[in-house]
């Protein structure tokens, strides 16, 4: 069957320049996915290289073979940025100005001008080396969690393996491609391979742009925008499933409530901006003090939750005493003065109350009140703790040390000999961070 060349570029040509089009059009939709732009205008810049290279014997030579394959070498770099921006790496424009410089420079000598093997091998290394890089930018990604980077990856790979094949063949490739001649039978295939590298790399990175974007609003819906930390939401869905998840494997845990001392005095004194400095700088303490195990939410205004899996009732009130110690030693500058905050803590376990989080909430919550009745700044803990308020002396106690020992951090705790963890395998919402409600 008789393919006339030139119809066959044509829609092909057409097809892809859709594509970049379209790529453009979500980036107009959404300014703050740069991805697209580069993905876009470089899908639309591989596209007219080609059919400058493609109109071989149409156009003088100096067009087709040095600007047009200077113009798709550098769309082909703009994909590996747009990847790269994509992953929150910084563009490299140097680097394809550079190699399409270098590609006009090199043809300004008569050993590589009259050499058309040569050319296509250098053209050959060149683009499939853009696509293997615009494929490693997808493979160490930002969110790990984008299932639409996996075809991505296996596309580029099979458009550069489709580009090195060039390489063995080069002797064989003439252009433009006579009738019947090798690359004559070689053109459909190319025309394909652009098409579907075209349009699936389209619809592939505008999935991934909104795959992310879901991604990061549920995140957003689960973290508390002030301190970072997991909200009630976040800290009802992750506790109830990691508390179930201990007590199948019938490990204990405990929860801790967590108010900060006459907070309303801190704002009427030294404005809203104190307070939250005050709400932050005690998330920072808490996640000193916690493992990455442990689960911190904030369930109110100046109210905190934490639930510790795996906890004794012992560990847990040395616990809530360490956080309870950190935070009183932490002092803001609110300017003129470096007011002391304290925090009064309620201890409940499952040990005490079962394994409902409702029922160690409700618990903890009664112990809270009951430290705040006692003077503010101690801990009360309900069961076997239920007589001792472990703050000022009581903090001296052995029974009062964390689990890890007294003045060790949490990281110190991995090495200290016969540590007793007190976690499962959750992600640590205490960090000021996205992955606190991952």
């Amino acid at each position: 069957m008789h393919i006339d060349q030139p119809t066959l570029f044509a829609v092909t040509a057409f097809a892809a320049a859709i594509s970049g089009l379209m790529l453009l059009f979500g980036w107009l939709q959404d300014r703050s996915s740069a991805t697209l732009a580069w993905w876009g205008g470089g899908l639309l810049l591989v596209v007219g290289g080609t059919g400058l290279v493609v109109l071989r014997g149409v156009i003088p030579d100096e067009i087709s073979i040095v600007i047009g394959n200077a113009v798709q070498l550098f769309g082909y770099g703009m994909l590996w940025t747009g990847a790269r921006t994509f992953e929150g790496r910084r563009p490299r424009i140097a680097v394809l100005l550079v190699v399409s410089l270098a590609w006009m420079v090199a043809c300004q000598f008569d050993f590589y001008w009259t050499d058309m093997p040569l050319r296509i091998r250098v053209s050959a290394t060149l683009i499939s080396s853009y696509l293997l890089l615009t494929a490693a930018e997808y493979a160490r990604p930002k969110n790990p969690e984008l299932v639409s980077r996996w075809p991505t990856i296996f596309i580029l790979l099979l458009q550069a393996g489709g580009v090195l094949i060039r390489i063995p063949l080069a002797e064989k490739l003439v252009f433009p491609a006579p009738e019947n001649s090798f690359t004559a039978t070689l053109v459909p295939l190319g025309a394909a391979g652009l098409v579907l590298f075209s349009f699936s790399l389209a619809f592939l990175v505008m999935a991934m742009s909104k795959e992310r974007l879901v991604l990061e609003h549920k995140r957003t819906a689960l973290v508390d925008p002030l301190t970072g930390v997991a909200n009630r939401r976040a800290f009802f869905e992750r506790g109830e499933r990691i508390l179930r998840r201990g007590l199948a494997d019938g490990d204990t845990a405990a929860l801790l409530m967590i108010d900060i001392d006459k907070f309303k005095h801190v704002n009427d004194t030294f404005g809203h901006q104190a307070g939250d400095r005050v709400l932050c700088a005690f998330c920072d303490t808490a996640a000193r003090v916690l493992r990455p195990t442990d689960v911190l939410g904030r369930t109110g205004g100046e109210e905190f939750a934490c639930l510790l899996p795996g906890a004794t009732p012992a560990e847990a009130a040395a616990v809530a005493d360490r956080i309870r110690l950190e935070f009183e030693q932490c002092r803001l500058d609110l300017g003129a003065v470096r007011p002391t905050s304290t925090v009064s803590i309620g201890v409940a376990t499952t040990v005490d109350v079962g394994g409902s989080l409702a029922a160690l909430m409700g618990a903890a919550d009664r112990a809270l009140y009951r430290a705040k009745a006692n003077g503010r700044n101690r801990v009360e803990s309900v069961g076997a703790l239920k007589a001792g308020a472990l703050s000022g002396p009581a903090a001296d106690h052995p029974a009062a040390q964390p689990p890890w020992g007294a003045g060790m951090r949490r990281d110190d705790a991995r090495a200290a000999p016969g540590a007793r963890p007190h976690g499962g395998d959750a992600a640590d919402p205490g960090r000021r961070d996205e992955s606190a409600v991952a």
